[in-house]
């Protein structure tokens, strides 16, 4: 899934980047965070947008999505006594 970062300078004078957005379509209508997988509709969201703020303020990042499984087959609970970290 690719995504659209536009920067902007705030008004301490830094620049910032933030996610692109788009206007849904019907009642009511809302932002949502542009994301595609289609490359050719990407290349042509940046060619628009690059007319409107510049290539130099236009970043693209891969949002890549993962799951981690973690098993557990034993809980084992101890006193620092039992676990010998307080010999002398």
């Amino acid at each position: 899934m690719y995504k659209i970062l536009i920067k902007y300078n705030s008004v301490l004078g830094r620049e910032f980047y933030q996610m692109y957005q788009i206007q849904t379509e019907g009642t009511p209508s809302e932002l949502i965070e542009y994301s595609t997988d289609d490359l050719d509709e990407l290349k042509n969201t940046i060619k628009e947008l690059d007319r409107e703020y510049g290539y130099k303020n236009i970043r693209v990042i891969k949002d890549v999505t993962y799951n981690v499984g973690i098993t557990v087959d034993e809980i084992k609970t101890t006193t620092p006594s039992e676990d010998n970290h307080l010999k002398e």
